[in-house]
């Protein structure tokens, strides 16, 4: 690294984290704001109730409800105004870490060098600002509630205005979280089959939420689940094939792995898929194979081995390549 792209590096770095704390300290002060106004509205309610102006109590309840009404809302606003400001932060650190990466791995002497950081505490733990705004806002709705509903109803009607309310904002936060957390580096161990007919057909089946996307049956292994039971399972969710239907072959001696678009990946995927593959011959009928849960799957029919691999997604090619020798090494075996 030069001394300019040094230099380039540091001015980057440097704006990035001076963004960085500008969109914290904004969020920060329409947070202190908001506080502010609705306590001062608090205070404004109070003291008109304590003032003993000739003022009937319904006229009271109406313009107390009217200002908290107007207080939740703009607790409303200011909330989704931190959720975005949160991903805007995410974004931001995400910015700086890859130019401190990028800083660290140009150095010969800080190649080791780490800072001794770790994540504490669930998510919910961490919602910061967001969590205290919806806290806020679920308990001006009580309030509200408590104002304009007769005594018998408030023992519902206020617990569950502030439960509803504090529930449905604290899932907008979890949203939020997940959409922002970084993937993980491991590969997600599965299973996968190959499940030929009497003609050497293989059943493809064609993803819902990618239509004209057609692959093999496969799914994630569950601790301590044998390999087996791992597969069966899978394919009987999958297809609705139960294993009374098929007679194992063999199984593919190597482990194959397949690397995953950084788009599709995610804290439950990892950076990429590694399977053991099973190659099965069905012996049922066509009208058993039900799709299983339908819960991924839309369509399903039988392809020569070729014809899948052929049109089987980019980062998944070369996995089906190797079960398409394989596969052929079997069933060469059997004739």
């Amino acid at each position: 690294m030069t001394l300019d792209d040094e230099k380039l590096l540091l001015a980057e770095y440097e704006q990035f984290s001076e963004a960085y704390w500008r969109n914290e300290e904004a969020g920060e002060r329409r947070v202190n704001f908001f506080i502010t106004l609705t306590t001062a509205l608090i205070g404004a309610i109070v003291a008109l109730i304590t003032s003993g102006a000739q003022i009937s109590e319904d006229s009271i309840r109406l313009i107390a409800t009217a200002a908290l009404f107007g207080a939740f809302l703009l607790g409303l606003v200011t909330f989704l105004r931190m959720l975005q400001r949160d991903r805007v932060t995410d974004e931001y650190k995400a910015i700086l870490r890859y130019l401190r990466e990028h800083l660290r791995s140009r150095s010969t002497s800080l190649k080791e060098y780490e800072l001794p950081f770790r994540s504490h505490g669930r998510w919910w733990l961490k919602g910061g600002l967001a969590i205290t705004l919806a806290m806020m806002n679920s308990f001006i709705l009580a309030v509200i509630v408590t104002l304009n509903l007769t005594t018998v109803w408030r023992w519902l009607g206020v617990p569950g205005a502030f439960l509803v309310s504090f529930i449905l904002q604290l899932l907008g936060v979890r949203k939020r979280t997940l959409e922002t957390e970084p993937p993980s580096q491991t590969f997600r161990a599965g299973v996968g089959a190959v499940i030929v007919d009497q003609t050497g057909r293989v059943l493809a089946l064609e993803r819902k939420d990618a239509p004209g996307a057609w692959q093999l049956p496969q799914g994630g292994l569950n601790v301590g689940e044998a390999l087996i039971e791992a597969v069966r399972r899978e394919i009987r969710e999958e297809t609705g094939i139960q294993a009374s239907d098929l007679s194992q072959i063999s199984i593919q001696p190597q482990i194959l792995a397949y690397e995953l678009p950084k788009e599709k990946r995610s804290k439950k995927t990892g950076r990429g898929q590694v399977h053991y593959w099973f190659l099965f011959r069905y012996e049922g009928s066509n009208e058993a194979i039900t799709l299983g849960d339908k819960k991924e799957f839309k369509n399903w029919k039988w392809l020569s081995m070729d014809e899948l691999t052929s049109n089987v997604v980019a980062f998944k090619k070369t996995v089906y390549q190797e079960l398409a020798s394989h596969l052929a090494r079997e069933l060469g075996k059997s004739t």
